[in-house]
Parts: structure tokens; C-alpha cells; sequence
């Protein structure tokens, strides 16, 4: 009788142990629900844009990513959505919010793997601004001369070179040594305008470009500037890779390194992520 008692309490404690475990793990699965559903929902804004933007459809694409950023601002898409909402005001042609945008992903996220792309943009930016008069946008890229990225370096060099500026001479020479075949040709090219100033510049300069290039309105020419940011120099971009437009299954990885970019355009095309 005895023996049988202490049978029926083992068995009560062993039911009430798992009945404690059961509650628990429904408890847990209900806190994390309205997250896992949350990383759905930034997923799908995040897809939403994506789609948008690749249409073309700057305003309807801007909404979801400004939806994204204020729903979700600790959504793994964040720094996705500063760039992309950057880019797609340089695309509107409203280049100095995108400049001052592109500048507040990299002082927000400085690790971000956009960091580097929002530079180069920036950089193919100031250039646009000193040729309309704004020479203090001269002094962006002067600094990024001394950029620890070879990359951010050669288009800083390029941006100067075009412009005329002598002190990008010593690293469009490094270029037309070390850079790869696209790189030494254009660092060869520019060399040879200040040792051969009566050369025959190409109007429209596309093949020595790095940035993108647009038309400007006179409206926008005559556009009051705001002085460039201070860079900061803990804030060098970090290198990453450029790949195919991405596609949109759901991502699984952060992106990995991989080629530089070319110095013939700085379409940002990268995000393993997306893949």
C-alpha cells in the first residue's frame, strides 16, 4: 500500500512537471508571436518597395520604406531603407537631400554594408555640387582621398581629376599603376589631361565617370546648397561587394564580400541578403 502511494505521487509530480513545462513554452510562444509575426510584416514593407522601386515608382517606394523605418526601426532591413530612400531621392533629382540622407545612414549605421556605396554616391554628388559653384564640397572630397578603402580613394581621384583639381594627381597614379585594367586606363587618361592640358576633354565626360550622371534643370543649378557634413574618422565605409539586383525570397545571411566596383558606374547592386 505503501509502495503503491509513493507510486501515485512520483506519477502527480512527474504530471506536474510537465504541465509546467507545457505552460511555459505557451507563455514563451506567446511573447515571441507579435515578433515573429513583426519580422513578416517588415519583410513584406521591405519586398513592397523593393518592387516599387524597381519599377520606377519613386513616391509609392519612399511611402514603404518611410512605413518600414517608423513601424519597425529595429528591423534588420533598417539600413536597407535609408539607403534605398537616398538613392531614390537622387534619382528624383533632389540630390542634396540625398546627399545629407546618404550621410545619415553612414552616422547611423556605420557598419552597414551600404556605408561604402552611400560614399561613393556622395562623392559622385559633391562633384556635381563644385562644378555648379559650391567649392566647399571640394574639401569632401579632398578627405576621402585618404580613405582606407581603395575604392572610395580612385572615385574621390577620378571626381578630382575631372574637376582639374592637381591634387588628385597622386593617386590617379597609383590608379594608372595598381588598379585593375578599368582603373588604369581611366587613371591614364586623366594623367595624361594635366600633363597635355590642350587634349580634347569629351563633353559629357561618361566614359571617365564613376557617378551618375543627369541633366540638371536650371531651377536645380541655381539651388542654395548646405555646407557638406564633417567627416569623422572613425567613420571610414566598410568594404563590401557589389552583386545582381537582388531578388526577393526571404533572406537567411547578411552579405558577403566580393568584387569592387567598377569605375565606370556606381549603381548599388549589392546585398546578399536579398539573395
Amino acid at each position: 500500500m505503501i509502495q503503491s502511494n509513493k507510486l501515485a505521487e512520483r506519477d502527480e509530480t512527474m504530471m506536474s512537471s510537465k504541465s509546467i513545462s507545457i505552460w511555459v513554452m505557451a507563455v514563451v510562444l506567446m511573447l515571441h508571436m507579435p515578433m515573429l509575426m513583426a519580422q513578416d510584416d517588415d519583410f513584406k514593407l521591405f519586398n513592397e518597395a523593393m518592387d516599387l522601386r524597381i519599377r520606377r515608382e519613386w513616391d509609392q517606394a519612399l511611402e514603404r520604406y518611410r512605413l518600414l523605418k517608423q513601424n519597425f526601426p529595429n528591423s534588420k532591413y533598417i539600413d536597407d531603407a535609408e539607403f534605398w530612400s537616398a538613392y531614390i531621392l537622387e534619382e528624383q533629382g533632389k540630390d542634396e537631400d540625398a546627399f545629407f540622407s546618404y550621410q545619415q545612414l553612414k552616422d547611423n549605421y556605420p557598419n552597414s554594408p551600404w556605408a561604402d556605396d552611400a560614399t561613393m554616391h556622395q562623392i559622385g554628388l559633391a562633384e556635381k555640387f563644385v562644378r555648379q559653384g559650391h567649392k566647399s564640397y571640394e574639401r569632401f572630397l579632398i578627405d576621402h582621398l585618404e580613405s582606407s578603402d581603395k575604392n572610395v580613394k580612385y572615385q574621390a581621384a577620378l571626381s578630382l581629376g575631372k574637376l582639374g583639381d592637381e591634387r588628385a594627381i597622386p593617386v590617379l597614379r597609383e590608379m594608372a599603376n595598381n588598379g585593375d585594367k578599368d582603373m588604369r586606363f581611366v587613371g591614364k587618361a586623366l594623367l595624361q589631361r594635366f600633363e597635355s592640358p590642350q587634349m580634347a576633354v569629351p563633353s559629357d565626360e561618361s566614359s571617365l565617370t564613376g557617378g551618375m550622371r543627369r541633366s540638371l534643370s536650371e531651377e536645380e543649378k541655381g539651388r542654395h546648397l548646405k555646407q557638406p557634413p564633417k567627416l569623422k574618422s572613425d567613420r571610414q565605409p566598410a568594404r563590401v561587394r557589389k552583386q545582381s539586383e537582388p531578388s526577393f525570397k526571404q533572406p537567411s545571411h547578411k552579405p558577403q564580400p566580393s568584387q569592387p566596383v567598377s569605375p565606370r558606374k556606381i549603381e548599388p547592386s549589392r546585398k546578399g541578403r536579398m539573395n
